[in-house]
């Protein structure tokens, strides 16, 4: 064997330098991918707020307009139905109903008279996210708190999986 490297002249192999060399830019590739990956994640966070905040000025535009809020049709203050809200809304160009959630679900238009449910009683627009994204949103437009204020939540913002967030149109 020592023979045989004296006739090639040199051992093969990588050195410890380019070894290192090559994990010190295997590493600066990954940060580069998960700092792209939590970029991309804010930037969904701030679509899905800035829709939930025109959905909230949509219904107050038509109700600025109509002296009603939209899908109300008997004029008791709450939403008839889903669809009504978004016939209503699109026919104004203020809403759009086959605009989805950056997160992947349709926006649904409600009205709550179960507190145990949805923690509060009124109208709302819902939407079905991650739960620590939907806690990121009640942060920003709300109180925090998955059980109080404008913005509540099907379940704690804790754990894996979807919940539904509320958003009340007060």
């Amino acid at each position: 064997m020592k023979e045989m490297r004296k006739l090639l002249g040199k051992e093969s192999g990588f050195t410890l330098v380019e070894l290192a060399i090559g994990l010190v830019i295997i590493g600066l590739l990954i940060g580069a991918i998960l700092g792209g990956a939590a970029m991309i994640n804010n930037a969904k966070i701030r679509r899905q707020v800035k829709d939930l905040q025109g959905l909230y000025a949509g219904c107050y535009t038509y109700f600025d307009k109509f002296e009603q809020l939209p899908g109300d049709r008997d004029g008791n203050g709450q939403f008839d139905a889903d669809s009504t809200v978004w016939n209503d809304l699109q026919s104004q160009n203020l809403a759009q109903q086959t605009r989805r959630s950056p997160f992947g679900d349709t926006y649904a238009w409600g009205w709550s008279s179960d507190t145990t449910v949805y923690h509060k009683m009124g109208n709302y627009v819902s939407v079905n996210m991650p739960p620590d994204v939907a806690r990121n949103i009640d942060m920003q437009l709300d109180d925090g708190e998955y059980t109080t204020g404008s913005i509540t939540a099907s379940a704690d913002y804790t754990g894996s999986g979807r919940i539904d967030l509320y958003y009340f149109i007060d």
